[in-house]
């Protein structure tokens, strides 16, 4: 056996306990929201640290104008939420983890019948964050699915 072998057994198995620990406190309007939806639901998860470039702003207006345009309904219904969330502050760290964020990361996260599934969208969003029609058509297209996905 090699002997950084234990090193990595003991970071997975910690972030094996953070994960599963992460995410249990929920508001009351977060409650509200599932009940509504029946459980399912699309979080938008963008996460950045304190001191952001230009790129990294521009993923979150994008994001932010896609959600506007073409999910109103579905964001006041709680069906589909963003979240903008410091990967720095402490606070976050069990939702850092349990997504492996860090600097600027964009992740869909769907919850379909108690299950979740998350796509990282973090490589998209850099190399399309130059061409805003094709960031939103993307994204567009990564929701569309995630909508079909707890729809079915």
């Amino acid at each position: 056996m090699k002997p950084f072998f234990l090193p990595q057994l003991l970071l997975i198995s910690a972030l094996m306990f953070f994960g599963s620990c992460s995410g249990n406190a929920q508001s009351q309007g977060q409650k509200k929201a599932e009940a509504a939806t029946g459980g399912s639901k699309i979080e938008v998860l963008d996460f950045h640290t304190a001191h952001r470039c230009k790129t990294c702003i521009d993923i979150e207006e994008y994001t932010r104008q896609l959600l506007a345009e073409s999910y109103r309904g579905e964001m006041e219904k709680g069906l589909i939420t963003f979240r903008l969330i410091n990967a720095d502050d402490k606070a976050n760290e069990a939702i850092v983890k349990k997504y492996l964020a860090f600097g600027t990361t964009l992740i869909v996260s769907t919850v379909n019948k108690g299950k979740e599934s998350h796509v990282d969208l973090t490589s998209f969003a850099f190399m399309n964050a130059n061409n805003e029609a094709k960031f939103k058509a993307g994204l567009k297209e990564q929701l569309e699915a995630s909508l079909k996905k707890i729809k079915s």
